[in-house]
């Protein structure tokens, strides 16, 4: 069955307004990477559902491939995938994350996409397991970004939010760079602090918060922060 397609803005038009601004977030992960910083493995995430962390992570994956990156985007909600709609693919297709860190016989060749974008391939999900946040807590995820680290230039993992579940807390405190979504007349003052409280107390490095769905901006519907 095919999958109903979600269409990209920086795929269906490059030099829009609003495809300029993932293109500011990258330029910002870039100036935070050349001030020291090892930003090679990152966690998206928000603190409720319907912020737009998935649209962020796909549109930052494409913008990043195309400065000649070899880019990977990982589909880290094990519980509630939806990151392959956005290639024509199935996030909980028979081989993905959840196989990879389950047994050890399924092999990145098999879970690994190509994605119709150049430079981007695509990581599913996988089958929804019993057992999402212990898997991701296992050492197993520390060796599978490893070998990743050594075929990409860049990895982009798009999470549950970080107040509905555990995942998005075992991630961010297992990657370089953790990007926060926020939508405008949506996300609450009281979950931000709550969030921040989640991050640092599993040492996460929070490089910036996104802005997303402000009217006001004119130009475009995204704003990125340095924390």
């Amino acid at each position: 069955m095919k999958v109903r397609e979600t269409r990209l803005i920086s795929i269906e038009n490059r030099f829009s307004p609003i495809t300029e601004q993932y293109r500011n977030v990258r330029t910002s992960i870039q100036f935070a990477a050349s001030a020291g910083d090892p930003l090679k493995l990152l966690l998206v995430t928000s603190t409720e559902q319907e912020e737009g962390k998935t649209t962020l992570a796909a549109n930052l994956a494409v913008v990043m491939s195309e400065t000649n990156k070899k880019v990977l985007l990982i589909d880290g909600d094990l519980r509630r995938a939806t990151a392959g709609k956005y290639f024509n693919m199935r996030s909980s297709q028979a081989v993905g994350l959840s196989t990879l860190l389950n047994n050890g016989r399924s092999s990145l060749n098999e879970a690994i996409q190509r994605t119709q974008v150049k430079n981007l391939d695509f990581l599913p999900a996988g089958p929804i397991p019993p057992n999402p946040s212990e898997l991701l807590n296992s050492l197993r995820l520390n060796e599978l970004f490893s070998e990743l680290e050594d075929q990409y230039d860049a990895i982009i993992v798009d999470s549950p939010p970080l107040l509905v579940v555990t995942d998005a807390q075992i991630f961010s405190s297992k990657v370089d760079g953790v990007i926060l979504v926020v939508r405008e007349n949506r996300t609450k003052r009281n979950n931000l602090i709550k969030c921040k409280t989640l991050l640092e107390r599993s040492k996460a490095h929070l490089i910036g918060v996104v802005y997303n769905g402000a009217k006001s901006m004119g130009a475009g519907n995204y704003k990125y922060y340095k924390y």
